[in-house]
């Protein structure tokens, strides 16, 4: 799999929002918790990632007897098809027809079956 060379999320944050999608909410300390069963990691990096993603709009935060709870401010699959949609409009209005020339030639590495659903939603869309 190509790896692409901007990312919605930082390897920390797409870490965080995988484990608050799994619970739905989640401390600060819930959080470092699981993240140290497979690395070092200090709970003040944590709690500013946290805050940071919560001031992007990306968590919600309540405070719930003075320790935050955090929660996702929208579901996984509506986080990426929004973001991914608003890095694809950019593209195509900073590069136009390069953009959508590119796009094209992405799709010789797509599954044919997923072709053919997206090959549907065009013949849809023109009709």
């Amino acid at each position: 799999m190509i790896k692409p060379s901007f990312q919605l999320l930082g390897e920390l944050e797409r870490q965080i929002m995988e484990v608050v999608w799994r619970r739905d909410e989640s401390t600060v300390r819930d959080i470092v918790e699981i993240l140290r069963k497979k690395r070092t990691i200090a709970y003040t990096t944590v709690m500013t990632v946290m805050n940071r993603l919560a001031d992007k709009n990306i968590l919600r935060r309540k405070d719930h007897t003075g320790a935050f709870v955090y929660s996702s401010a929208e579901p996984r699959e509506s986080f990426f098809r929004r973001a991914s949609s608003s890095v694809i409009r950019k593209l195509i209005a900073e590069c136009g027809d390069v953009a959508l020339a590119q796009f094209v030639e992405a799709l010789d590495d797509v599954d044919p079956a997923k072709l053919a659903v997206l090959e549907k939603k065009l013949r849809q869309r023109r009709s």
